[in-house]
């Protein structure tokens, strides 16, 4: 039972945190937001890193909290503020030449800030 609260808090920390990353690119640049999925590609690049620095630092051997932590935090919170179907909608509302160019960044983009992530905690990859 508290793997499971763990997991809905970190929920509704990173959908909330999604939610509000998109309510203030609208509202600061309302134009820039209509015209290209900014804020998604923000929500997903920012998570991709987040979950390399988080497997770096909690998967370490002695972490005491680490279980825990990896459920709230990568599980809950990256799980919850990255979001691939709403890439996948949005990607194909765009004309092609955008699309690809968010393919490419949010596919190569994510890749990299995952591993940058691990790296800079000196986690391993597989």
């Amino acid at each position: 039972m508290k793997q499971l609260a763990l997991v809905c808090l970190g929920g509704a920390i990173g959908a909330s945190m999604r939610w509000g990353i998109a309510m203030g690119l609208q509202w600061k640049w309302p134009k820039l937001a209509e015209s290209f999925p900014y804020a998604t590609l923000l929500v997903n690049l920012t998570g991709c890193f987040a979950i390399g620095i988080g497997v770096g630092l909690l998967g370490r051997d002695g972490v005491k909290w680490g279980p825990e932590l990896q459920l709230l935090l990568i599980v809950g919170v990256c799980g919850s503020l990255t979001t691939f179907s709403t890439f996948a909608n949005q990607t194909l509302d765009l004309a092609s030449g955008k699309a690809i160019l968010n393919i490419i960044a949010s596919v190569a983009g994510g890749l990299f800030l995952a591993w940058a992530g691990m790296q800079l905690t000196g986690g391993k990859v597989a």
